[in-house]
């Protein structure tokens, strides 16, 4: 049966790092390393096209138990859907029978 291995909730904001860091503070969550080859966040945001500096960031439990927080950026004002979604990424554990 497939089963959780992680969980990322995603929010949509329009300022995707403070609201990031502001969680990080209540809820005792850390800010990820950057990608492999930047020693800091800032390196990676320049190293992206101009329209997608700042479009997202995320901070993760250090304590691995909690899920992963993920933050876009969207259009202020934007109201067609829901601001937060759930995901569940499935990893499916063949087992067998007999």
């Amino acid at each position: 049966m497939p089963s959780v291995k992680q969980l990322q909730v995603t929010f949509d904001c329009t300022e995707p790092e403070r609201v990031a860091r502001f969680w990080c503070e209540v809820l005792g969550y850390v800010v990820p390393p950057p990608p492999g080859e930047f020693a800091r966040w800032e390196d990676f945001q320049r190293s992206l096209p101009p329209e997608e500096q700042g479009s997202w960031f995320a901070c993760v439990d250090p304590s691995g138990v909690g899920p992963r927080l993920f933050f876009q950026r969207v259009p202020e004002g934007k109201r067609d859907e829901p601001g937060t979604d759930i995901e569940f990424p499935v990893v499916a554990e063949r087992r067998s029978i007999g």
